[in-house]
């Protein structure tokens, strides 16, 4: 049975190449672009997994720790990966408190993150 991945950033592009890569590897995927439309899509299906860059409206939004907060609330078994271009020790730190399970830089090479995404699908939560 396939499992399920929503990918959230706002940059199309980055969508569209996970997407492909996730879905040639055999999951289900469904992206957002927006806040808004993550949560929309939480509300309506159910995710294994949620792969959400940090920073999805502007250089200083964090709208990954938000989704990341309604996800561990709304469904505390889906796991969360946060990807970002600007980790830091604090947001680290916050992200672990929401709940998230892996922070990871921003790019991410694929075969990386489809190692961290099976890793996470596999392991007990």
């Amino acid at each position: 049975m396939a499992q399920n991945l929503l990918i959230v950033d706002d940059e199309s592009s980055l969508c569209w190449v996970l997407g492909q890569f996730f879905t040639s590897a055999g999951y289900r995927v469904d992206s957002a672009r927006a806040l808004d439309e993550a949560l929309g899509l939480m509300t309506t299906g159910r995710y294994d997994l949620v792969i959400s860059d940090l920073r999805l409206s502007g250089t200083q939004s964090e709208e990954g720790l938000l989704l990341a907060d309604f996800v561990r609330r709304f469904a505390p078994e889906t796991r969360v990966v946060l990807l970002t271009a600007f980790a830091t020790q604090e947001i680290t730190e916050r992200a672990r408190e929401l709940g998230v399970d892996l922070v990871l830089p921003k790019p991410q090479p694929l075969p990386a993150l489809a190692r961290h995404v099976s890793q996470l699908l596999t392991a007990a939560r």
